[in-house]
C-alpha cells in the first residue's frame, strides 16, 4: 500500500509542476493583451499637439527626404509639449527612430528649446522593422 501512496504523491507533484509550468508559459501572452490600451497614446492628441505649430508635421518629416533638419522654434516647443506616451510612440513605434529623435532634440537645443532624452528600445543587432532612420 505504501507503493501506491508514493506513486499517487508523485503524480500529484507532477500535475502541480505541469500546472505551474503552464501558468508561467501563458503569463507573457496574457500580459500582452491590452498592450495598446495601456501604452499607445491617443494619436489624435499627439498630432493635435504637433499641429499647434503651423507646418510642424511637414518640418518633422521633411528631413527624412532632404537629410537636413530645419524646425521652427514653435515646432520644437510643440514636440517638447508632447506627452511621454506620444514621444515614445512617435520615436519608437510611429516610424521614426530614437536616433532621429536625438537629432531633433539636438537641433531644438540650438534654438534654446531643450527636450528630454529620446526613448530607446533595445533591438539587438538589427534595425527594428518599420523604422525610418536618418543620417
Amino acid at each position: 500500500m505504501g507503493y501506491f501512496k508514493q506513486q499517487q504523491q508523485q503524480q500529484q507533484t507532477l500535475l502541480l509542476i505541469l500546472a505551474l509550468a503552464f501558468a508561467i508559459a501563458i503569463t507573457p501572452a496574457l500580459s500582452v493583451v491590452g498592450w495598446d490600451e495601456r501604452h499607445m497614446p491617443d494619436l489624435r492628441v499627439c498630432w493635435a499637439q504637433i499641429n499647434k505649430a503651423d507646418g510642424c508635421e511637414h518640418e518633422i518629416y521633411a528631413p527624412l527626404v532632404k537629410k537636413k533638419i530645419k524646425l521652427s522654434y514653435a515646432c520644437c516647443e510643440a514636440v517638447q509639449g508632447m506627452s511621454s506616451k506620444c514621444k515614445n510612440w512617435m520615436f519608437n513605434h510611429g516610424g521614426l527612430s530614437p536616433e532621429f529623435g536625438d537629432q531633433i532634440k539636438g537641433y531644438c537645443a540650438t534654438l534654446g528649446v531643450t527636450l528630454p532624452p529620446s526613448y530607446r528600445i533595445y533591438y539587438p543587432d538589427k534595425t527594428p522593422p518599420g523604422h525610418i532612420g536618418y543620417g
